[in-house]
């Protein structure tokens, strides 16, 4: 598993295909009232890409025993996860 080629597919196509749920939540919402939320899904979307990345590069990492940098990875995941427990739970 290519690190490189791994982690920019996933940030290119999760990029993609929030910019192109936000633009049908803009178009939806100019027949519907839910366009906003499908909006705001496309958004969520594009806030989740660089977790998706990482967890990406982890398992590349991990598949290729780079123990040293898996490790870095596992931790930047677990710090990202409390940060977002911490912010939903405030």
């Amino acid at each position: 598993m290519n690190l490189e080629n791994s982690t920019s597919f996933v940030l290119r196509h999760c990029s993609a295909l929030g910019v192109s749920v936000i633009i049908i939540g803009l178009l939806a919402d100019l027949f519907m009232d839910a366009g906003v939320n499908i909006a705001f899904l496309g958004i969520a979307v594009i806030v989740f890409t660089p977790f998706a990345g990482l967890l990406v590069s982890f398992t590349a990492l991990s598949v290729n025993k780079e123990k040293k940098y898996a490790l870095a990875a596992f931790v930047l995941i677990a710090l990202s996860v409390a940060g977002m427990l911490a912010a939903a739970w405030m």
